[in-house]
């Protein structure tokens, strides 16, 4: 039996990879329960739209940068908020995954 995530099988995640480009597994953790959800980057028009929305209430921003982004979820994403508000620092998480690195020419 294949191992879906978020409901998903691998060619169903494939093809959404050739959709929209690089996506993120999200992994929310609370006891012994595991939530995905799959998310793809956000574009620097969601980041900006997001960050007018956060300046007057983070929350709504967190909500509206998880809107934009997540492309699937568990079920439980659908009743529980704290969940959403969460998976959405492993949004954060991967973009802190990144290094770069300067030199003076």
């Amino acid at each position: 039996m294949e191992n879906l995530i978020c409901g998903l099988a691998d060619a169903q995640i494939q093809e959404l990879k050739q959709e929209h480009g690089i996506l993120i597994l999200g992994t929310v953790k609370q006891g012994e329960e595991t939530y995905h959800a799959i998310f793809k980057e956000p574009t620097f028009t969601v980041l900006e739209s997001v960050g007018a929305i956060s300046a007057k209430s983070e929350v709504k921003g967190s909500v509206a940068l998880y809107d934009n982004c997540v492309i699937a979820a568990d079920d439980a994403f659908k009743t529980r908020d704290f969940l959403k508000l969460k998976a959405i620092e492993t949004l954060a998480k991967h973009m802190n995954s990144f290094s770069v690195e300067v030199k003076n020419l």
